[in-house]
């Protein structure tokens, strides 16, 4: 039975690699040993483009848990000192993890709101000036 009703076997395959891949279409379609212009045919068919939206929301969700552990749990690295791997580094990206946390919490957002002078309201003035061509004098 398929994880994606109603589709190929080459269809079922593309899409199951397209979420694996976190959506990068290529390397999905490197996977399932199919075109990349034959899944933009498919695209034309509407069980077929529901599915693969579908698919695209699972593989962000693939891509949302990577950017947590490189933010959380940080990956580990390799160090290496006079070509000799001696030992491992773990580093972490500060940048996601404040991506999530302003996502998750109004808290770690910038202020959004804008007023005026005082708090008041922002003024503003439109000035709108028409051109006129004259025509030449014969």
């Amino acid at each position: 039975m398929s994880d994606w009703p109603g589709l190929s076997g080459k269809q079922s395959a593309f899409l199951t690699a397209l979420v694996i891949q976190g959506g990068h279409k290529t390397k999905a379609a490197k996977a399932a040993k199919v075109s990349r212009a034959l899944v933009y045919r498919w695209l034309k068919e509407p069980v077929y483009k529901e599915q693969f939206d579908l698919a695209i929301v699972q593989a962000f969700g693939v891509l949302e848990d990577a950017a947590i552990v490189r933010g959380k749990d940080g990956v580990k690295r390799a160090v290496y000192y006079k070509g000799k791997k001696v030992g491992y580094e773990v580093l972490y990206s500060d940048a996601l993890m404040m991506m999530f946390l302003r996502a998750g919490d109004a808290k770690y957002r910038a202020p959004t709101e804008v007023t005026g002078k005082d708090g008041g309201p922002i003024e503003s003035r439109i000035e709108v000036v028409f051109v006129t061509r004259e025509k030449p004098k014969p």
